[in-house]
């Protein structure tokens, strides 16, 4: 059961990297420039980097996903 847990945190943590492109976040990242996050490198880098962040949130709740899955199907099979 222990390790359907860390799996279980591992899969919360990945839901919260992936919502980085969520409205409120992008909103967020929009307020904090002035002029918009266009106009300084700084701001599209932000962006660049919650996109990259957010990318790989997806990717990882869903192998955490399947390993959760794969782990309950053997459980259940003994």
């Amino acid at each position: 059961m222990d390790k359907n847990k860390q799996i279980l945190y591992c899969i919360l943590g990945s839901v919260i990297l992936a919502s980085l492109n969520s409205s409120i976040f992008a909103y967020s990242k929009l307020g904090m420039f002035p002029g918009g996050y266009g106009t300084s490198i700084f701001g599209e880098i932000i962006v660049l980097l919650t996109n990259i962040l957010s990318l790989a949130g997806f990717v990882l709740l869903a192998v955490f996903s399947i390993i959760l899955i794969i782990k309950n199907i053997k459980l259940k099979g003994k």
